[in-house]
């Protein structure tokens, strides 16, 4: 089966060749047209602080860039504001792509509190807790690149405004037992602040419509993450709904978290508040069955990016979840912003027994085959399987320990279940009875579930099973696309 298959029209985006050594030559278009300023550079795993710039240019006024990539780079990132983001795998360098715009595109601000209390010295300037959050350098790990990247360039995350405020003697402490009152506190000392433009969408939904409510509070307290530490009392980054004082209808969401949370907390719980708690954790005890693992963001995904284990001392955000998986495709299309970003991941509802077809990265901009495919579970009403293509491509590039191999990337396969509690996503495991991973482990020392895709190669799965439904990876291109067949057995009768 030919793996080219074509994109929807938007932006044409055409290399012309590869010269010399790396140097790429290439046009953008739009509509026919050439394209300006749009930002074009290599795909590198993100860092807090890079170890050297990833190299950059612009289109000029004819759509055209020249760019030296090394022989590493697997994909260049395409980006301009107000059209999808993509990535563009090394295997389309030679032919036509096209990207269309991004319909929903969203800058909102975040309201920075920071919190001082006397005696509790801050680690962290104003100027890095700018960076950490809202810098949009190629290649740096921000909260801003992250979710700019994750919803495909339809939500930009930026700065509003960043406060000070000191909390008395006898107020509460930065302690995980003080959460509530602190946020108490701070929506007190912001009762009767103009919101301006810190109030452009619907917290519950993302819709462009003001609801009297910032639509990001970010508290910010000295210390170090009760996330990764041993200690009890640290404090835990948590997203929060908390009723301001007055006669206000609806709480407020807000993020209450420590200067040094590594950005895969930040992000997690980031997430929750958009949509107000609609997407939910999705690790549960950590006995029984593996969940999500490191595949979804919103498990052990946030901690994607751990070079070494020193949950004592730190550093933490350097070294620490800086890498975080995206949002699974459930979470992504029907959770976030309760289902905002649907149209960013191409969808198929497989109705009959058997499918077999092309998947797309779920990294890529739409416009080529489904990036997700969804089969019913006949055994229980609501349950279904959802298929998948990772790829190691931007923050999720992220590795545990530098940890990499067979299972690593590919076909992932998860049986999702909203009714079940304490774990509704379940990804099934390509390796199964694989030795566990040495150090770093996840807080908890919890199951990462790291190499349970399925691919073809040495030492890879291609198959698998799970019920009444089969799958086979049957062909891969140059392109990350994946040729997939799926089986259903005939149809119990659903609780």
């Amino acid at each position: 089966m030919n793996g080219r298959l074509p994109r929807l029209a938007g932006i044409g985006f055409l290399f012309l060749g590869v010269l010399q050594a790396e140097e790429v030559q290439g046009r953008v278009l739009a509509a026919g047209q050439p394209l300006a300023g749009v930002r074009v550079h290599p795909d590198r795993p993100p860092r807090i602080a890079p170890e050297r710039p990833v190299p950059g240019t612009e289109t000029d006024a004819e759509g055209r860039f020249r760019l030296v990539v090394e022989p590493s780079d697997a994909a260049l990132v395409i980006e301009k504001r107000g059209f999808r983001r993509d990535l563009v795998p090394r295997g389309n360098w030679g032919s036509p792509l096209s990207l269309a715009p991004a319909p929903r595109f969203s800058e909102e601000r975040v309201l920075v509190v920071r919190l001082d209390f006397a005696g509790a010295l801050s680690r962290r300037t104003d100027a890095q807790i700018r960076s950490l959050y809202f810098g949009r350098d190629p290649g740096a790990a921000t909260v801003a690149n992250y979710f700019y990247e994750a919803s495909k360039g339809e939500l930009l995350l930026a700065e509003g405004d960043l406060l000070h405020l000191t909390v008395p003697a006898d107020g509460p402490p930065p302690v995980e037992s003080s959460k509530a009152a602190l946020a108490r506190f701070v929506l007190s000392a912001l009762r009767g602040r103009p919101l301006g433009d810190l109030d452009r969408v619907d917290n519950a939904t993302g819709a462009p419509r003001p609801d009297g409510r910032p639509d990001h509070l970010w508290i910010v307290l000295p210390g170090p993450p009760g996330s990764v530490t041993p200690d009890p009392a640290h404090l835990h980054p948590a997203s929060l709904l908390v009723r301001p004082p007055g006669r206000s209808p609806r709480p407020w969401p807000l993020l209450l978290l420590t200067e040094e949370t590594p950005l895969g907390n930040v992000v997690h719980e980031a997430l929750h508040a958009m949509g107000e708690h609609r997407a939910g954790d999705l690790y549960g005890a950590r006995s029984g069955p593996p969940k999500a693992g490191i595949w979804d963001l919103m498990d052990g995904g946030q901690y994607r990016g751990w070079d070494a284990r020193h949950p004592e001392t730190g550093p933490w955000v350097e070294d620490t979840g800086y890498s975080p998986s995206h949002p699974g495709p459930w979470v992504r299309t029907e959770l976030w912003y309760r289902g905002r970003f649907a149209g960013t991941v191409p969808q198929l509802r497989v109705l009959g027994r058997r499918w077999e077809g092309w998947l797309d990265p779920i990294v890529r901009a739409p416009g080529g085959p489904p990036q997700r495919l969804t089969v019913a579970d006949p055994r229980r009403a609501g349950a279904f399987w959802e298929f998948w293509v990772a790829r190691p491509w931007g923050f999720e590039a992220g590795r545990i320990g530098g940890r990499f191999g067979p299972g690593h990337e590919g076909l992932v396969v998860a049986h999702v279940d909203p009714r079940r509690p304490g774990g509704p996503v379940q990804v099934r495991d390509a390796h199964p009875g694989s030795a566990r991973p040495g150090e770093p482990r996840l807080p908890g020392r919890g199951w990462e579930l790291e190499d349970a895709a399925f691919n073809l190669g040495p030492g890879e799965q291609s198959a698998g099973r799970d019920g009444p439904l089969s799958w086979v990876v049957q062909g891969v291109d140059p392109s990350g696309r994946m040729n997939v067949q799926i089986m259903l057995q005939s149809p119990g009768r659903p609780r």
